[in-house]
């Protein structure tokens, strides 16, 4: 299989709008505006990288055609733990560690990892792990 990376990581939240300022205000995302994409109530598309999403849902809001209830309770309603990963530019960690030691978040970094990058850590609203991983071209 070739690989092409992650298209769309989703997320269920307990506050869409809460979420969204996470996201949007205070990490300076993308919300994917409704020419482009025209989320339902309780549903908000991020863009995080060049064709790279984050799915926010409420529960109950994201729905399947092709799968029966079992899954679609599933992967629709459950606020559960989740590690996201996102790559940044090396040189912008202490930036964004700036910005959330701003808005009120509690951090653990930036740090040095083994290979050198910069990484930093905090949760979003909902208690989900965020790490950002400092990427550099060399």
């Amino acid at each position: 299989m070739k690989g092409r990376g992650f298209a769309e990581v989703a997320t269920v939240v307990s506050d869409i709008d809460r979420s969204t300022r996470f996201y949007v205000d205070v990490l300076g995302y993308e919300a994917i505006s409704e020419d482009v994409f025209v989320p339902p109530e309780g549903a908000q598309l991020i863009k995080v990288g060049p064709d790279n999403y984050l799915g926010l849902w409420e529960p109950g809001v994201w729905t399947s055609d092709f799968l029966d209830e079992s899954f679609a309770d599933y992967y629709g309603n459950q606020i559960g733990q989740a590690h996201l990963v996102m790559a940044v530019d090396q040189s912008e960690v202490s930036e964004v560690a700036d910005r959330l030691t701003a808005a009120g978040y509690r951090i653990a970094g930036p740090m040095p990892h083994g290979d050198g990058s910069l990484h930093l850590y905090v949760s979003d609203p909902d208690g989900h792990a965020i790490e950002f991983w400092g990427r550099s071209d060399q």
